[in-house]
């Protein structure tokens, strides 16, 4: 019975030591210089300056956080970020444009802080005091989630919601950003291709038509510059005008072309 106990206990040691050692393995840091570094990590969070050591098979080495761009340990990722009390490591808790990441208070050594930061840099601590006029300030940037907050819809104990629905307001007008400019891009070069068929009329020899032809391209040109459709009789009356111009006959296949986009 003792010499099965002893077994037991032996292999439970054994058991945690592969733990560690798988653990380890897994956990990580990331240089400035984008190096990966794998071993045992020790964050050593007390003294002015924050560190992390990072343990190997042959080697034992202490990294700054001015020496740090993240470190990964035991499934969490920890950022060094200027925050309130300075640049600490802070937990990843929630990421997104607007990330919600956890911190030490000062003489703490819990992870009770809470800071958002938006991805261009800016951050706060999330504010108990004023947490409405803060909070409604920082994410003005937002306008429907910045009312909701003034108008008392969403407060400290909606974070989560806060947020996610930041988020996504920044997701949907970057998407609005996007498509405008896709947008002003299909415009332009609809323009062009009209352009160079108006160049090449100019270029042609007279025709009958051919002052009536330039006016209707002109015409279609500042449609298009204002978003309007082309209607259907400009576009018969300048099939028209240049029919017979077989030099003018694939340029203006090309611009028609255009106007189905």
């Amino acid at each position: 019975m003792k010499l099965f106990s002893v077994i037991h206990i032996i292999l439970f040691i054994l058991f945690m030591l592969l733990y560690q050692c798988v653990s380890a393995q897994d956990d990580y840091l990331v240089t400035v210089t984008s190096d990966t570094v794998r071993g045992e990590l020790r964050p050593m969070f007390f003294g002015v300056e924050k560190k992390v050591q990072v343990k190997s098979e042959n080697d034992k080495t202490t990294y700054s956080i001015l020496e740090t761009k993240l470190y990964y340990l035991e499934d969490e990722f920890y950022y060094p970020v200027k925050g309130p009390y300075g640049y600490t490591f802070m937990k990843l808790e929630k990421t997104g444009y607007l990330s919600l990441l956890r911190f030490q208070p000062e003489k703490s050594s819990v992870f009770s802080g809470a800071y958002l930061k938006k991805a261009d840099g800016t951050g706060i601590e999330l504010p108990n005091l004023g947490f409405k006029k803060q909070m409604t300030e920082f994410l003005s940037d937002c306008e429907n989630v910045s009312a909701r907050i003034e108008a008392g819809e969403l407060k400290k104990s909606d974070l989560e919601t806060i947020i996610d629905e930041y988020n996504a307001c920044i997701v949907q007008r970057t998407s609005d950003v996007r498509q405008d400019i896709q947008q002003h891009f299909e415009v332009k070069s609809s323009i062009t291709i009209w352009e160079e068929l108006e160049e090449k009329v100019n270029r042609s020899a007279d025709f009958a038509n051919k002052r009536t032809a330039l006016e209707m391209i002109a015409d279609v040109k500042n449609r298009i510059s204002r978003g309007e459709s082309v209607p259907n009789f400009i576009v018969e009356g300048l099939k028209s005008a240049l029919a017979g111009n077989t030099a003018l006959a694939d340029p203006l296949h090309t611009a028609l072309e255009s106007l189905k986009r």
